[in-house]
């Protein structure tokens, strides 16, 4: 895949979602995903169930699953605060 045509960032999970951090990896991990990928692909990537993905922030901003993914930023990955569902 040449570098044009994919991005790579770092994910860290918290809490809860540390458990899918993938075997071998401590702090975080490495992804490399195809140019145009979302928050939402690397969530999937992970395996990690949309509803547990509760708070997704790029450095200090929060973002939507939909966002789009540039090379080299960290995305962190934050279970839902709030336990259980309403209504």
């Amino acid at each position: 895949m040449d570098m044009a045509d994919s991005v790579t960032i770092s994910v860290k999970l918290f809490a809860a979602l540390k458990k899918y951090t993938p075997q071998g990896s401590r702090d975080g991990v490495s992804l490399s995903l195809p140019a145009g990928a979302t928050v939402q692909d690397a969530v999937d990537m992970l395996n990690i169930p949309r509803e547990q993905a509760g708070m997704l922030v790029v450095g200090d901003t929060y973002v939507e699953v939909g966002t789009v993914l540039e090379n080299g930023l960290e995305l962190s990955i934050f279970p839902p605060l709030a336990g259980g569902v309403c209504g």
